[in-house]
Order: structure tokens, then sequence, then C-alpha cells
């Protein structure tokens, strides 16, 4: 970052010369630009509906080469358009041009009215029918289940539910399991410390802000002024991709409402009690087993995220009764190893390779 220069003064960063009034309308533009930045945009069709869920097929030209399906199971607090993000930087797009049919479950946006929508509901009511319908498109009893973040959990969790059902592959994107170091986060939702069951009789849906909020005091001063010192910085950089940015901070700043039900839950049996893990945690009237799952599992995690740090994400690999595990570690944070600049070079082709290997 520069120094105390006068507006009419310049600066020289790398090969670029600019004045510091004319960077300062570049990053203008940038952050004015970010909230309409396109993105989600690779062909589409709702093929499934329940409530503010969603369920997406995405286009393709002729039939899959390919004899399983990839269905996406998103986050329940982000838009789920981080895998398809934009041309380029979607592993959805990447993943057709590898030959894969590809399904993505959407949660959609919460309404007050979702207020006692449970995660018993979302697994028997939402998950198990919408695979159920992308298995009748295709004509495929089988599928890759794919869950990203909380998202990972819930496939999880299904998987465990249904360990004769439709999942043939399980894969899990930065999936948090086992909760009882659940770093900065375990640490706030403490029984002793975070008043759920108050903050869920007031909000029918936890405001997304809350939960956004939470997540950038994580690493509060990168999180918030170094975005904007490092865009800046970067605005003297000729090759810096300044719509990659702006799509990403549209995303980082388009969180989503979570129902209050679900929240709870989410917070005393996950996070204060560890249930999943401990093999007690009972959703729709059954124990959810994690041993129950024998399906090969792939999991994938980032060396230095904070949000699901290695000591919620590793624990799976022992949970599992899969013969044909593997975990992989990247370099990198909760978002940056699925869609970062390295991601089409290590995630994306490594996914394909174990993807092919169990077609």
């Amino acid at each position: 970052m520069c120094s105390a220069i006068g507006p009419g003064q310049r600066t020289r960063i790398g090969s670029t010369d600019l004045t510091v009034s004319s960077r300062t309308v570049e990053m203008l533009r940038a952050v004015r630009g970010a909230p309409d930045a396109p993105v989600g945009i690779t062909p589409k069709e709702v093929v499934w509906r329940k409530n503010k869920a969603r369920v997406y097929r995405y286009t393709r030209e002729g039939p899959s080469p390919r004899r399983t399906p990839v269905f996406l199971v998103m986050p329940l607090i982000n838009r789920a358009y981080i895998l398809d993000l934009r041309p380029g930087a979607s592993l959805v797009e990447f993943l057709l041009q590898q030959g894969f049919d590809v399904f993505m479950l959407d949660w959609g946006i919460p309404g007050d009215e979702d207020r006692d929508l449970s995660l018993d509901s979302m697994l028997t009511g939402y998950l198990a029918r919408a695979v159920r319908r992308a298995s009748e498109l295709t004509g495929s009893v089988s599928m890759t289940l794919l869950g990203y973040s909380t998202g990972g959990t819930l496939a999880a969790c299904f998987a465990a539910l249904y360990p004769d059902g439709p999942v043939k592959n399980l894969v899990l994107f930065t999936t948090p399991i086992d909760f009882s170091d659940a770093g900065q986060l375990g640490r706030w939702s403490q029984a002793t410390a975070f008043p759920v069951q108050k903050l869920t009789e007031v909000f029918p849906t936890v405001p997304a802000h809350f939960m956004d909020l939470g997540m950038k005091l994580i690493s509060p001063l990168p999180g918030t002024v170094g975005v904007y010192v490092r865009l800046w910085d970067r605005l003297g950089d000729p090759n810096f991709d300044v719509a990659g940015w702006q799509a990403m901070s549209r995303w980082v700043n388009d969180a989503v409402p979570f129902a209050a039900a679900a929240y709870r839950q989410w917070i005393t049996e996950f996070y204060q009690h560890n249930k999943l893990a401990k093999g007690t945690l009972v959703l729709a009237g059954q124990r959810v087993r994690l041993e129950r799952i024998r399906c090969p599992l792939l999991n994938v995690a980032g060396s230095a995220d904070t949000i699901t740090p290695r000591s919620t994400t590793r624990a799976v690999m022992q949970l599992v009764s899969s013969e044909d595990k593997e975990e992989l570690v990247l370099k990198g944070g909760h978002v940056g190893i699925l869609v970062g600049r390295a991601a089409r070079t290590e995630l994306w082709p490594r996914l394909v390779e174990w993807l092919e290997h169990r077609d």
C-alpha cells in the first residue's frame, strides 16, 4: 500500500504508473460494481422445487458419457452459486466439460414463515426427494453426492441414514463433522456464552448479517479493512482480474438467513453437544451413525481453513466404515481451495480423476 501521496501525485507499483486519484476511481468502480457482478450463469433448468428450495440440472449437449451423475448439496448460509461463480471459475462448468451430468440443490432463502423448518425436514422432506427426482431424470439408481461446508454435513448425515440408498460416492468439501474443537466458532457457540434459545425465539430466521459478521470476526482485519487494502494494492497489477474480484466479493457479502429451528439444532446438537461425531444424533426419528457409510469417500480440506479447521474435518476418516477412502488436504482456506486461482489446476482435476475411477 502506498504512503501519503497528494491527489495529483503519481505512484508506481509493478510496471503500472497510476495517479492516486485514478486508482481511487478504479477502486470505487470495482466496489460499486461488485453487487451486480454476473454470477451463476452456466445454463440450467429447475427440475424440482419445494418451498424455497430448487434443484437445478445444468444443461449439456447430448447425453452424458459418464454413468454416475454428480449431485451438489450446498451450504445453508451461503448462496449456491459459489460452485458456479463465473466462466473459468466454475466447478459446475468444469464437471460438465468432463462429461458429468450435474445437479445442484439450492436451499433458497427462508422467510419468517419457515421458522419451524428443521434439519430433519431438510434431510427427509427435501434432500431425499431431490435426489430421487435426479435419479428419475437420469435413469441412474446411484449418484455421487458432493456436499460443501454445512451442505457436506447434511450429505454425510443423508448417506448414514440411507446406507443402501442412492449414494454411490460421497465427496465432502471443507465439511465439519467433529465439533469437539471447532475453533473460534466453537468457542463463541458454547452454551455458557451463546443464548441460542433466546435468539431463535426472537428471530424466526437468524439474520444473514448476524452470521456474516461472525464469519468476518474470526479474522477481523483481513476480513474487513484488509479486503480493501489488498484491492488497492492489486489494482496496480495489469494482470489483476477485477471481474473475478467482484464476483467473489458479491458472494462473500451475499449471505442467507437461517431458519430458527434448523439453526437451533445446528448450534445445540452439533456445536455444543457434538452429537454427530459421538453417534448420538437423532434426525427424523433415526440415529445418525456414520459407521453405516460404506461407499467410497473423498474428504477435501483446507490447511488454513479457519471456518472449518482441520480439527473438525479429519475425524470423518475414522468414523466411516468405507474401505475406499481418501483425504485431500490443500493449501488454502474454506473457499479459496474450491474456487481460487489454483482450484482449476489443483482440486478440480484431482476430483475428476477420483470420480473417473469410481464411475
